[in-house]
This record gives C-alpha cells, sequence and structure tokens, in this order.
C-alpha cells in the first residue's frame, strides 16, 4: 500500500464518516479523497442539469481516485450521487470473481482488442447496476482531447470505431502515436470500471 500524506490522513476521516462502506474498498492503489464547493464545480465546468439529476444539489460533491501507476497518472472523480447510487444498488450484482480476475490483464495487456473485450464485459457488469448511473456515460470527449493535444488528426470512419469500440479496428493501421493514446483512452475505460468494481465489493463486504 502506498505511504499515505498528512493531507489524505486529514481528507479520509470525512469520507469514511459519510461513506463508512468505503473503509473496504479492496484495491490499494488508488487514493480516494473528498472534493467539494462551487469553485470546483465552476472550474470543472459541471452541467448544472447533471447537478440536479444528481439529487438538486447545490455544491456537488465527488469522489477522486487518484491511480499513481509507474507509467500511469490519472485520477477519476464521481459524483457522490453515484457512490450513494451503487452502494443502494449493489445488491442487484451476484457475481464478481470473473470481472474482477480480468481488469488487470486488460490494464496490462497491449493488445488494443483485448482491452475492447475486458471493457465490453465490463460494461455488461455495470449495466446490472440500472440506468441510474451517472458515471461514465460519455469518455468520447477525453479521446478527442488527448488527440487534439498531440496534434493528431484521425479519420471520422476510424474514429468512430475506436470511440464504439469495434472489434474489427485494426490497430495496425494506426501510427504509433496514435496508438498509445487509444490504449491510454482505453486504460482509463478500464480503472473507471475497476473503482466502479471496488465499491460494489465494498458495499457487500463492509
Amino acid at each position: 500500500m502506498q505511504e499515505e500524506s498528512d493531507e489524505d490522513l486529514t481528507n479520509k476521516p470525512e469520507i469514511y464518516k459519510d461513506y463508512p462502506f468505503l473503509y473496504s474498498f479492496p484495491f490499494d492503489d488508488y487514493q480516494m479523497s473528498l472534493e467539494k464547493g462551487k469553485d470546483y464545480a465552476a472550474a470543472s465546468g459541471i452541467d448544472p442539469i447533471v447537478i440536479s439529476a444528481a439529487g438538486g444539489i447545490a455544491q456537488p460533491e465527488f469522489i477522486n481516485f487518484d491511480y499513481r501507476g509507474k507509467y500511469t497518472q490519472i485520477t477519476i472523480s464521481f459524483y457522490t450521487y453515484d457512490i450513494k447510487y451503487i452502494h443502494e444498488n449493489s445488491h442487484k450484482i451476484i457475481k464478481l470473481d470473473s470481472v474482477r480476475e480480468i481488469l488487470d490483464d486488460g490494464l496490462d495487456s497491449d493488445n488494443l482488442l483485448d482491452k475492447i473485450d475486458i471493457i465490453k464485459r465490463g460494461e455488461r457488469f455495470l449495466k446490472q447496476l440500472g440506468s441510474g448511473l451517472i458515471a461514465g456515460k460519455s469518455f468520447d470527449p477525453v479521446l478527442d482531447e488527448f488527440l487534439n493535444n498531440a496534434g493528431y488528426i484521425v479519420d471520422k470512419p476510424q474514429l468512430r470505431k475506436i470511440k464504439s469500440m469495434y472489434k474489427t479496428l485494426d490497430e495496425t493501421e494506426l501510427e504509433n502515436g496514435v496508438k498509445d493514446i487509444v490504449k491510454a483512452f482505453y486504460n482509463i475505460h478500464l480503472h473507471h470500471i475497476k473503482i466502479l468494481l471496488g465499491i460494489v465489493i465494498a458495499s457487500k463486504i463492509h
């Protein structure tokens, strides 16, 4: 487990006070922190319609899951509305082992089609939670931003295949830089699914 900073130790009790089941979150490669307030909402460009859908929250709260691997550094944030929703609906999911076993394989793989297959299986798992989950409705802007920042242009048919995760995607047609971006994009999907799985597991065993 990673060594915790003073900030982590200060922040975590507030998370556990409101979400005690997160004590049982099983993946210690993620560090949790709570973020809230109007300033964060404004900086993140949060859609007020989404805030309304999340129970009319005036000052939306987020739980950030911070991952710092050897080659990857990401933070994925979830509305606390989604955390509560997952906790309340975790009983709908019966089998967890098959998903848990394959997610790390997907993250470790360099093969894009392997990642696509595992993402698809993970998405079937998430659908069991019901349609009220806001988290992960659209990852497409993330890919667009990655490509734009790197100065890559991908033709529309190929881009559609990447975003829709078609199993007919031929990674040999992608130049190396684009392939690395697509790999990072798919890894975000996999981390997202793994975190949600961890919340389900925590809800069940707490």
